[in-house]
């Protein structure tokens, strides 16, 4: 086995001590990947109108046995995302409900909302085909329904999903299929299907409510596991995509059909597997994601989930798709490049917080991860977690969580506090006394949501509140306005996990 370790170190301050400080980088993006501040996986983008739309599963490093509520991202230009309270408000996502396994052994669950196909609009109703775990592990795609793309989002065939609490008099939605990852497809004619995990697929009633006949299971090139399949259509061919694998090994392949969205579908010429990990880069894993075709254009993006730091800390990352004059996907190059503005961006003051320097009540040692990932998985057959082969590489890279990290732009990098850390905050110099018009905070798992506190001073010395939020919200960015002048910002964190992807201050 070849083993060469490549070592990614997010700053080039990983050993300063703790309370020093440190001068920022620009705040200006030179990469736009990860295209969201946040811990989120198996992204679905659709536009609506003049508004970018992403659903996702909500990370929240706690395994697969908890996940964080559902939210969408919007933007109106790629690049800039915000979101504000959660679309499915019918299910208590924070609260423990106990069952008996089929041992006999008590055991306590929570509901999760995973993989969020990607939305549909007839009529004037939005459907969304998402993934809910009960808290006994029992899954099942729903088709939910909402008035506009925001939610909230209800259960379209039932009052709800429950769980070991009386119905008195509602009823039970029943699961579109019952399995995960369920992603619509509608074609030209305005037929309607779905796609879910291990290759099966079926037509739906014209209601978009229940199977139209039997199950098909779609034949592939690879048999390994799959998951998170996904079908589009380009200038009359029609691509089935496909997992393989899984963390940092996980990869796309796909097959072409013809003939119609069921196939039969055929092998495509080249490489089947058209994205993968790239150690040049720096980016492992690309897993569960979902195909975003510009309106109006030929212009195809694959937007994707990204390791991460490993178990579920993944991230949202987007590379452009290029075709073959035969319809074969060229190799998709991912990277940190990413996609970038879509949409002219919004008019906004300038962020002075370029070049300020950052310091805080404390902050976490660097983590380095390490992943043996197969460079060449084009020359297997089956593709599993483990690989055993010359082509299997040994890397790792490093992450760090110093102050200034919240100000470097950069959606991949974050400041966190200690975990014993009881009065976090974090400071921002900004070198003389400025004029201040409003502050973004985007704060580490966001959809649990954040209490905090904004003051200023002119000498570091004398602080005034400017803004506080004292009740936990759940949204990102939290935004304070009509700051005032000062030269110091103190941001101190009351609720919710002591950290920033970003803090943006807008003035002169």
């Amino acid at each position: 086995m070849r083993v060469q370790v490549f070592t990614l170190v997010i700053s080039l301050f990983n050993y300063l001590l703790p309370g020093t400080t440190a001068q920022a980088q620009s705040s200006t993006p030179v990469n736009f990947n990860p295209a969201v501040p946040d811990n989120i996986a198996d992204p679905s983008v659709v536009k609506f109108n003049d508004t970018f739309y992403l659903y996702a599963t909500t990370d929240i490093d706690r395994g697969l046995s908890m996940a964080g509520p559902p939210v969408v991202w919007k933007s109106k230009d790629f690049v800039n995302w915000s979101f504000s309270g959660t679309i499915i408000n019918s299910i208590d996502w924070n609260k423990q409900y106990e069952y008996t396994d089929d041992k006999g052994a008590k055991k306590t669950g929570y509901f999760r909302y995973w993989a969020p196909g990607k939305p549909l609009m007839r009529d004037g109703i939005y459907y969304l085909f998402p993934t809910i775990v009960k808290p006994d592990g029992s899954t099942g795609t729903y088709v939910m329904t909402a008035p506009t793309p925001d939610g909230p989002f209800h259960f379209a065939t039932g009052d709800g999903i429950f769980f070991n609490e009386p119905l008195n008099g509602r009823k039970e939605a029943t699961a579109l299929v019952p399995d995960i990852d369920g992603e619509p497809f509608v074609d030209s004619d305005g037929s309607c299907y779905i796609y879910w995990r291990r290759r099966m697929a079926a037509k739906l009633s014209s209601d978009w409510l229940l199977l139209d006949g039997k199950p098909v299971e779609i034949a592939t090139k690879h048999s390994g596991y799959s998951e998170g399949p996904l079908l589009f259509k380009r200038k009359g061919i029609y691509y089935y995509v496909y997992t393989l694998s899984g963390h940092g090994n996980y990869v796309n392949g796909y097959m072409m059909s013809h003939t119609g969205p069921l196939g039969p579908f055929e092998v495509p010429a080249g490489k089947d597997i058209f994205i993968q990990s790239s150690l040049e880069n720096k980016v492992w894993g690309p897993g569960h994601g979902n195909v975003f075709q510009v309106p109006g254009t030929d212009d195809f993006i694959f937007v994707y989930l990204e390791y991460g730091e490993g178990s579920t800390t993944r991230q949202v990352f987007a590379n452009r798709m290029h075709f073959n004059a035969d319809g074969t996907i060229e190799p998709v190059i991912v990277d940190n490049k990413g996609i970038g503005y879509l949409a002219k961006p919004a008019t906004k003051a300038n962020n002075i917080a370029t070049g300020a320097v950052v310091t805080a009540s404390s902050y976490r040692e660097p983590k380095t991860v390490s992943q043996s990932i197969e460079t060449n998985p084009n020359a297997l057959i089956n593709i599993g977690n483990n690989f055993k082969g010359p082509t299997v590489e040994t890397v790792s890279r490093t992450f760090s969580y110093m102050p200034q990290l919240a100000v470097d732009g950069s959606n991949g990098t974050r400041w966190l506090a200690k975990t014993d850390d009881h009065q976090p905050w974090l400071m921002i110099d900004l070198g003389k006394t400025r004029s201040i018009s409003s502050c973004e905070m985007y704060f580490v798992f966001p959809s649990l949501g954040h209490a905090w506190q904004l003051q200023r001073s002119d000498d570091g010395v004398n602080w005034q509140t400017c803004a506080t939020q004292q009740e936990i919200t759940v949204r990102s960015p939290h935004i304070a306005s009509k700051i005032g002048k000062a030269r110091f910002l103190r941001l101190s964190v009351t609720q919710g996990t002591a950290g920033l992807w970003e803090m943006k201050v807008f003035g002169k």
